[in-house]
């Protein structure tokens, strides 16, 4: 979608907010790149983009909460770059959490006043009270107003935590994936909630990935895709956007061509393997993945099996009863979009996450109810996402970790293993692991998780944060993996890709499985662009096997 740079602040008036070369990096990773845009007075602005975009670093440092590597941003005409989170709070700026942050043992109308005191400390005692209660009604907390915070539910700590926004009585408003972990009827509330405060305020944004809350409440849209502005303009127009809706499937990258080869070459701090290479690779990785056990000519063993399995986070509701199996050898992709649940059901997998109901079984083992480190001796690997590099050690160390109980003539051919398939980790082997650039690190990710020689691997969102050509490397070598019998359970946002791969696929929307079949299958279901970028009100959907 061609980006229009024109669509300023509305009705000539001066804008609100202006961000202008607005740029964030993390050592070798650029997680914001050279943003611009603006903000008119009376606009509310969505801010949506794929995982790993940059939206969540980027209302970060609108809030003050991180400094810019570069660029500046302006509050009514003020360069408030370097001012502090509490100093922008007093100039007018108030913002939620992605997680509600209330003060737990303190009750709903405690949490209110400490942000109005906060304000003005020694306003009048009864004036405080009566603008408390205004906020009570106003988000609807008036029934609950002497619960203590922890005993609230979801929806009712995320009315909480606008309330505790607009206590500030801030001009601008920033509202930070409000509409995660709630259901559709409690969405509702949420938008007619934001239609509410909207006059409260002299500007909105909303960072989303409840597409509905974004094409209810906001006029204009911004797309972010790799930290960079992908798309601005009219709501309507962008989410009808076919190119917005490949970035989310993932078959932007196919679009780009290979331009940008070069670029992402420098990224990984080398030229690219070439698929050949890596291919031949695929000899030799006996050390570094466990066969199947499969007898001969007989089929493949269900080697994992969920059912019925329900997961969350304290009152949030993330995962609604999926069920599903992974046989051996076989590569299986978890697809979504950010908030889908998909992060909630690996770590559910890998024992972080206790289900609420339901079961886990792994090689016939019932798992649910066991500790991480137990799931991992029984072969499950997990090559997490974030990459979770430590700091302080080396590359080798960093990979020597997942093999430390081994002999060392079997450390050695592990290593060598890896090395071959990722060779820029031999050049790199006594440099810090996260000194290098994001490829580089998450080819450390993988090759850690295999140096355990696991039997089944679960990749969580690989491709999050680089470059598209990095990206088809990592692919290439999960390819060789896969054909060398690994079995594969692919947690991904990137359709595309991932469907290349794997031999099966289940899409996950709301915590539930609604779309269930072979990668052509599915990749040819009329209904998948809506899965991802729905075209209205997204009704709760039945589970369909193609």
């Amino acid at each position: 979608m061609t980006v229009d740079s024109s669509f300023k602040a509305m009705d000539g008036q001066a804008p609100l907010l202006q961000v202008a070369g607005l740029t964030k990096r993390y050592g070798g990773v650029v997680a914001v790149n050279d943003l611009g845009f603006s903000l008119g007075k009376g606009q509310i602005l969505g801010v949506i983009g794929p995982n790993g975009a940059g939206k969540s670093t980027l209302i970060s440092m609108l809030g003050g909460a991180l400094q810019p590597t570069e660029g500046n941003i302006f509050f009514n005409g003020r360069n408030i770059t370097a001012t502090s989170a509490a100093s922008r709070a007093r100039l007018g700026i108030g913002r939620t959490y992605q997680i509600p942050r209330p003060f737990l043992d303190m009750t709903v109308e405690e949490n209110l006043l400490v942000p109005l005191y906060a304000r003005s400390p020694f306003a009048n005692r009864k004036i405080v009270r009566l603008e408390c209660r205004a906020l009570l009604e106003k988000t609807n907390l008036v029934d609950v107003a002497d619960w203590r915070a922890r005993d609230l539910p979801l929806l009712r700590r995320k009315r909480l935590e606008v309330a505790r926004a607009l206590a500030l009585k801030p001009q601008l408003l920033m509202l930070d994936e409000v509409g995660g972990g709630l259901v559709d009827r409690e969405i509702d509330e949420l938008i007619e909630l934001v239609r509410q405060v909207a006059p409260e305020t002299d500007g909105i944004i909303i960072i989303e990935h409840v597409l509905r809350v974004v094409r209810e409440c906001c006029s204009t849209t911004m797309v972010m895709n790799f930290g960079e502005k992908f798309a601005y303009g009219p709501t309507e127009d962008v989410l009808a956007s076919d190119d917005v809706a490949a970035i989310y499937l993932g078959s932007a990258h196919k679009k780009q061509g290979r331009a940008e080869g070069a670029n992402a070459a420098a990224q990984a701090g080398a030229e690219p393997v070439p698929d050949a290479a890596l291919s031949q690779a695929s000899h030799g990785l006996d050390s570094i993945v466990a066969p199947p056990r499969t007898p001969s000519g007989e089929a493949a063993p269900e080697l994992l099996r969920l059912e019925d399995v329900c997961a969350g986070y304290g009152q949030a509701r993330v995962l609604h009863g999926l069920s599903f199996g992974v046989k051996a050898g076989q590569a299986v992709a978890i697809l979504g979009c950010n908030g889908a649940g998909k992060s909630t059901l690996s770590q559910v997998i890998a024992g972080t996450i206790k289900p609420t109901s339901g079961s886990l079984r792994f090689d016939g083992a019932d798992i649910t109810s066991m500790a991480p480190h137990r799931i991992a001796d029984l072969g499950i690997a997990q090559c997490l996402e974030g990459r979770r590099i430590f700091p302080t050690l080396s590359v080798e160390e960093n990979l020597l970790l997942a093999a430390r109980r081994v002999a060392p003539k079997e450390q050695k051919e592990r290593l060598d293993a890896v090395y071959r398939l990722f060779p820029i980790l031999a050049e790199r082997r006594g440099q810090a692991g996260t000194s290098m650039s994001g490829g580089q690190q998450q080819m450390l990710a993988i090759g850690r998780a295999l140096m355990s020689r696991p039997r089944l691997v679960v990749f969580d969102e690989i491709s999050l944060g680089l470059a598209p050509v990095i990206v088809d490397r990592l692919y290439t070598a999960l390819d060789v993996l896969r054909k060398a019998g690994l079995t594969i359970l692919l947690v991904e946002q990137d359709v595309e890709r991932s469907l290349d791969l794997v031999d099966t696929a289940h899409i996950v929307s709301h915590g539930n499985i609604v779309l269930s079949g072979s990668a052509v299958e599915v990749r040819n279901h009329p209904g998948l662009k809506d899965l991802y970028v729905g075209a209205g009100h997204e009704e709760p959907r039945e589970s369909v096997c193609v």
